[in-house]
């Protein structure tokens, strides 16, 4: 596993990393090339989790997990795997999933260098968290401080780096 300087302790330590952080063009596709970590599997849809059960959401976890050590796209997939379930269930969490995924796949841009998508995916990302505050009714939502989260997404992906570090989502 990727370290991540100053990274917060795992949320779920006894569950293991992929063998290799996927960046496209660098690695096989986990689930899509002969070769990658998964090939062929797709993970079932994981169980709907109301928001006040945020700390037993695994996926949410992990996606947290993963986007701490920079695994953006794990990250990602993470995320995605919970924002479909919640599609039609809990808008303030789906908004902020979305938001999330976003965020992750700004990351994964910057690192590879395609600063205009990078900056495309902040500005949608920094309105998702918006629009998660507004459906939640509240600017805390599964444990982050969505104001927060906006201020340091802002800070470190708003411009051009080699390496997105210091940018951990850590919910209370």
């Amino acid at each position: 596993m990727s370290g991540a300087p100053g990274a917060p302790p795992l949320f779920l330590p006894a569950e293991p990393f992929p063998p290799y952080r996927f960046v496209p063009g660098h690695a096989p596709h986990p689930f899509a090339q002969k070769g990658g970590y998964a090939y062929g599997e797709r993970p079932a849809a994981p169980p709907f989790v109301p928001r006040e059960s945020w700390r037993e959401n695994l996926p949410f976890l992990r996606g947290c997990d993963f986007f701490n050590r920079g695994w953006w796209w794990e990250a990602h997939e993470a995320w995605e795997s919970f924002w479909h379930v919640a599609e039609g269930r809990d808008a303030a969490q789906h908004a902020l999933l979305k938001a999330l995924i976003q965020l992750a796949a700004a990351a994964l841009n910057r690192e590879r260098g395609h600063d205009s998508g990078a900056a495309e995916l902040l500005v949608t990302a920094l309105g998702g968290l918006q629009r998660a505050a507004l459906e939640a009714g509240s600017s805390e939502l599964l444990g982050l401080d969505l104001d927060a989260l906006a201020r340091d997404g802002q800070h470190h992906l708003a411009r051009p780096t080699a390496m997105v570090n210091g940018f951990y989502i850590v919910p209370r």
